[in-house]
């Protein structure tokens, strides 16, 4: 019985655009045009996306597919890069750089000069910064809360 994880329910070949509706999106703008039906069909073709690509390339998938929908209700509701996105585990960002335009890209994540398997704020004006594994992201966000209340500035 093929349930939504299953391999071969629809098979990706690496190349190009994965499926309808994330095929559509380019950037986290995009997003906010989609309805409930369609984000929930998004989030689908992610986890297939993310299953089918790290099978071949390596890399944090568990992490990954645990939070599928929160990394899609992040960037519906705030604005990046203008609003600052944190994970404390930066290796759970695979969504949110195929969110960020880098979706093409993601048959590279961790191999040689391919994407990088963490947020690194010179792959993408979406990552506000670089950073790992766990422990880091309160300290980061307390940083970048003093330098924009110390600039005057209205971010979250």
């Amino acid at each position: 019985m093929w349930n939504r994880y299953s391999l071969a329910a629809r098979p990706f070949s690496g190349e190009g655009r994965p499926w309808e509706t994330a095929g559509s999106i380019h950037s986290p703008a995009d997003l906010k045009r989609l309805n409930f039906t369609q984000m929930t069909e998004l989030a689908e073709e992610i986890r297939e996306f993310l299953i089918q690509t790290l099978s071949k390339t390596g890399g944090h998938l568990g992490p990954n597919l645990g939070v599928v929908e929160l990394t899609l209700a992040l960037h519906t509701v705030f604005n990046t890069p203008d609003d600052k996105l944190l994970f404390d585990v930066s290796h759970q960002a695979y969504i949110h750089k195929m969110l960020t335009g880098r979706l093409e890209r993601m048959g590279t994540i961790r191999q040689p000069g391919g994407l990088n398997g963490f947020m690194l704020r010179t792959e993408s004006e979406h990552d506000c910064y670089g950073a790992g594994h766990a422990g880091t992201a309160l300290s980061a966000a307390l940083g970048m809360a003093v330098a924009r209340d110390l600039a005057g500035a209205r971010s979250t």
